[in-house]
């Protein structure tokens, strides 16, 4: 479940962060993301081919946008 956690962490930057998380679990949608694998609730691909990642309950507050060029990438990761 998806209690709305939130967690200091003493990192500076998500490529510190990306270093040390399991990448079977988490993806690094953008600058501003590293999204968990079982927050997902769905995902659409737009008109100029970039990816809209609808997440569950309760952090579905907005979508969160991964580029065209990443795409492919994050589906290949999240259908194995």
């Amino acid at each position: 479940t998806h209690q709305n956690e939130k967690y200091i962490l003493d990192m500076n930057s998500l490529d510190e962060l990306e270093e040390i998380i399991d990448p079977t679990l988490f993806y690094r949608a953008n600058r501003q993301y590293i999204i968990n694998l079982h927050a997902i609730q769905s995902f659409k691909t737009q008109l100029n081919q970039k990816l809209a990642i609808t997440l569950k309950a309760p952090l579905h507050k907005e979508e969160i946008d991964i580029s065209r060029d990443k795409a492919p990438f994050f589906k290949k990761w999240f259908e194995s």
